[in-house]
C-alpha cells in the first residue's frame, strides 16, 4: 500500500488541536450537529495553493478507559474534486483518503490503547474500516482493531464493555 504523502506532496495527515476550528461547517453538513470538541481530531489536509490548506478528511479518536473509540469520519467530496484527476485516481487505487487517515492514526495512537473500536453503520465506510484493520464483532455495526497481542478473554471483555455503551 502506498503512503499518502508519496501520492502527492499536497496531502498531509496530522492530529490537530481544536478540530472544530477546521471542520465544524463540514461536520454540520454531514451530521447536522456541531463538530466534537472532545477526543483527538485527525485531519487530512489538501494544499490547494502554497497558502491555502483545506480539510479533506476528518476522523475523531476518543480515548475511553483502555481503548480508543473511532467515529465522526467524513471526507469532503468537493475538496477531493479540486485535486488533479490523476491524483484522485491514485488515491482511489490505494484505498482512499479515509483508509490512510485510519492507518496513520492506528500507528500514531498505538501505544495509547489496547484496541480501537468503531461503530460502522455505513456500508462503504465499513468496507474501508475492514480493509484498514478493523474486524467485525458478534454485534451489528461494532468493529474492533486489536493491534496488540492480548488474550482472547481480554478481547471478549473489551468487546462486551464497548457493546454496553451502545452506538457512539
Amino acid at each position: 500500500m502506498t503512503d499518502l504523502a508519496s501520492i502527492s506532496s499536497d496531502l498531509l495527515i496530522t492530529p490537530v488541536r481544536n478540530a472544530p476550528f477546521f471542520i465544524d461547517e463540514l461536520f454540520r453538513r454531514k451530521f447536522a450537529d456541531p463538530a466534537p470538541e472532545y477526543g483527538h481530531g485527525v485531519i487530512c489536509f489538501y494544499r490547494k495553493a502554497w497558502n491555502h490548506f483545506v480539510p479533506l478528511c476528518f476522523t475523531n479518536f476518543l480515548p475511553y478507559d483502555e481503548v480508543i473509540l473511532v467515529g465522526g469520519a467524513m471526507t469532503d467530496g468537493a475538496v477531493f474534486d479540486l485535486m488533479p484527476p490523476e491524483t484522485r485516481e491514485v488515491i482511489r487505487q490505494n484505498g482512499g483518503v479515509y483508509f490512510h487517515v485510519l492507518k496513520f492514526a492506528f500507528e500514531y495512537y498505538k501505544d495509547d490503547c489496547e484496541a480501537f473500536f468503531g461503530h460502522a453503520g455505513d456500508q462503504r465506510a465499513y468496507e474501508v474500516d475492514i480493509h484498514a484493520g478493523f474486524e467485525p464483532t458478534p454485534y451489528q455495526h461494532l468493529i474492533v482493531n486489536f493491534h496488540k497481542p492480548i488474550s482472547s478473554e481480554r478481547k471478549q471483555y473489551l468487546i462486551e464493555k464497548i457493546h454496553a455503551l451502545g452506538p457512539f
